[in-house]
């Protein structure tokens, strides 16, 4: 394990030389410098993190959105649904009996299904799983448009490649999935200013204006590059 760490530690040190320490480069650049660093042996996937001057205690200062990046994220998801109907497109479309189900453990979260969207009518019988779908992240939620009455486009859209964008727990910080590195720089270039066109359009009235502090770049295996998102 040892020698694994260190390893990795080289690789890390290595594809850091190329950057220019405290340097902020144009998200061409960026883009280009993730590709050149990213070290891993499998299709790394490329975040997005941008650290955001707001007030965790202020309830008027919290993000929750959602965005369709233009090209998805690289990852097939399985998406369940809770409907009267069966839902073309969805993995698992499931009734009160699939409530039964997670309850004794016969389907689970991040097993079976990533992403769970419900019938608004659904949504007071839900309350029975909540303690099991809600710390895995895929209770749904009016704000993350996982409930709707058109659930067919509701699981389209989460195919495509619509993801949540939200503040850390403990931090105003949001991390987010942009793509995979084998994307063209192009397709990348477009997932992340969508993701940037998303946040400011949800800007906090009270947010102060350079609200978003710094941006940053990096792949699951390679060093942090930061973006100078200001010019774009």
């Amino acid at each position: 394990m040892k020698k694994q760490i260190t390893l990795k530690s080289k690789k890390h040190q290595k594809a850091s030389k190329l950057l220019e320490e405290g340097k902020m480069y144009s998200l061409d650049q960026a883009l280009d410098l993730s590709k050149e660093t990213s070290y891993s042996n499998f299709d790394a996937t490329l975040e997005a993190h941008f650290n955001l001057d707001l007030d965790l205690k202020s309830g008027d200062q919290n993000i929750r959105t959602t965005v369709t990046l233009p090209h998805g994220t690289g990852k097939t998801v399985k998406v369940a649904v809770f409907s009267t109907e069966k839902v073309k497109g969805a993995d698992l479309s499931l009734g009160e009996e699939g409530i039964t189900m997670i309850e004794q453990g016969k389907i689970k979260p991040k097993t079976d299904f990533d992403i769970v969207a419900s019938e608004p009518s659904f949504m007071p019988k839900l309350a029975k799983v909540a303690k099991i779908l809600g710390p895995a992240g895929m209770m749904p939620n009016p704000k993350t448009q996982t409930v709707s009455n058109d659930l067919e486009k509701t699981v389209s859209d989460l195919k495509k490649g619509r993801i949540e964008l939200k503040l850390e727990a403990n931090a105003p910080i949001i991390h987010t999935k942009i793509g995979k590195m084998s994307f063209s720089k192009d397709a990348l270039k477009e997932n992340f200013l969508e993701v940037l066109k998303a946040l400011k359009a949800n800007k906090p009235q009270k947010a102060s204006p350079s609200w978003i502090k710094s941006c940053f770049l990096s792949a699951t295996m390679g060093p942090s590059i930061k973006v100078d998102f200001e010019s774009l």
